[in-house]
């Protein structure tokens, strides 16, 4: 659509006659046919007492305009500015649209590392192992050296009724944890306390870790995809 096409258009709407909106436009008829045929540009005081008659704004005046037409209203300053401000409008989304594309993009590579290098979840599980509940007073070791707690005065016989009570006690327990807590360390229980020896350790796969690459590698995807996408849009 032309600039003549867009002013006729308008007028039609209000039901006017040319005579009658260059009266209230304040101009002369003659000067309204030749904006309407395309055959002269409004100045910029005409423009904008067109835009104040009809109520629409540059932008709105603008919609529809073949780009032949736009480049040659670009000539009156208001229609400048507005298109220059887009510009501008359009430059600061490209900015914010790569910006985020690009944290989206680093921030899902850095995902895939941590969870690949298990950065948040540790991969080590450690085995512990108690052989039963310590009594207060006894020494920690008494299920791995029952001997301790035999009187050097014993016998044979009651070195081995000592000995046979601490191992009728034994009731073992395991427990898997994620941190060393070095080789030897003890928990208060109801009775007493338990001790528990470093008995092995595995290394796992965590699936924490699994979905923290899984949501590296989506990140990095959509990051990517939104750079390709703003390079095709940003396209002429």
């Amino acid at each position: 659509m032309k600039f003549g096409e867009k002013i006729r258009q308008l007028r039609n709407d209000k039901q006017l006659t040319q005579p009658e909106l260059a009266q209230a436009l304040g101009i002369e008829q003659s000067y309204l046919s030749k904006l309407e045929n395309d055959k002269s540009l409004p100045s910029n005081d005409v423009l904008n007492r067109m835009l104040d008659f009809f109520a629409v704004d540059v932008a709105g005046l603008m919609r529809d305009m073949d780009p032949a037409t736009s480049n040659q209203m670009r000539q009156i300053p208001d229609v400048a500015e507005h298109f220059r401000h887009q510009k501008q409008l359009l430059i600061g989304n490209q900015k914010r649209w790569l910006l985020l594309s690009a944290l989206m993009l680093s921030l899902g590579l850095a995902l895939v590392y941590a969870g690949r290098v298990h950065l948040f979840f540790p991969d080590t599980v450690y085995q512990y192992k108690s052989h039963g509940i310590v009594l207060k007073g006894e020494p920690k070791e008494i299920f791995r050296r029952p001997t301790l707690v035999v009187p050097d005065s014993a016998g044979h016989e009651a070195r081995l009724q000592i000995t046979d009570a601490i191992k009728a006690r034994t009731d073992e327990e395991f427990v898997l944890l994620n941190e060393f807590r070095g080789e030897i360390f003890s928990l208060p229980v109801n009775g007493g306390s338990r001790t528990y020896y470093l008995s092995g350790e595995m290394q796992i796969d965590p699936r924490p870790s699994k979905f923290v690459v899984f949501l590296g590698v989506l990140l990095s995807v959509l990051g990517l995809f939104a750079l390709i996408l703003e390079r095709k849009l940003s396209r002429p």
